[in-house]
């Protein structure tokens, strides 16, 4: 079994991730879902974990890739911001129609700073919301998603 947390739309703020860090518990690896992909840097530091992450549409000049695919635990993992999939106003239809061309288990996403987990078609869809600037009357949040052999558990955590 693998423990992920998921962060997104941290936008610098460090205090908010050392809460999501102390929240999580027991993680084996973090996913960070852009803005600011340079936080993700900050978090292997401060976790001493392996980070995945993926540049949103504040980052420029990064190394990151917009869209990443893991696979772990028999599950094929599709990571991106979203923001090149039209999920402004919380519409993943294009963005689940990559994950399906893709053959992917699980769609990851952020952007919208509004937390979600949902299933479209056995779709897994995941938003873990934004732990600094959460959106629609939503707390600041995190996920954290459990995988073990094929079978992926996730929540919303609030802060």
């Amino acid at each position: 079994m693998k423990r992920i947390g998921i962060l997104s739309d941290t936008h610098g703020n460090w205090d908010a991730m050392k809460a999501c860090i102390a929240a999580a518990g027991a993680i084996d690896a973090w996913f960070h879902l852009g803005d600011f992909s340079i936080d993700a840097e900050q978090l292997i530091k401060l976790t001493g974990k392996p980070v995945h992450a993926i540049a949103g549409n504040c980052d420029n000049f990064t190394k990151f890739p917009t869209e990443l695919i893991i696979e772990l635990e028999g599950m094929k993992l599709l990571l991106m911001h979203g923001h090149k999939y039209g999920v402004y106003a919380g519409d993943t239809y294009r963005a689940c129609l990559r994950a399906e061309e893709l053959g992917c288990n699980a769609l990851f996403y952020g952007h919208t700073h509004i937390s979600e987990i949902t299933n479209n078609g056995g779709l897994i869809i995941i938003n873990p919301g934004s732990p600094s600037e959460p959106r629609c009357g939503k707390k600041p949040s995190f996920a954290i998603a459990e995988l073990n052999d094929g079978i992926l558990r996730a929540k919303i955590i609030t802060l």
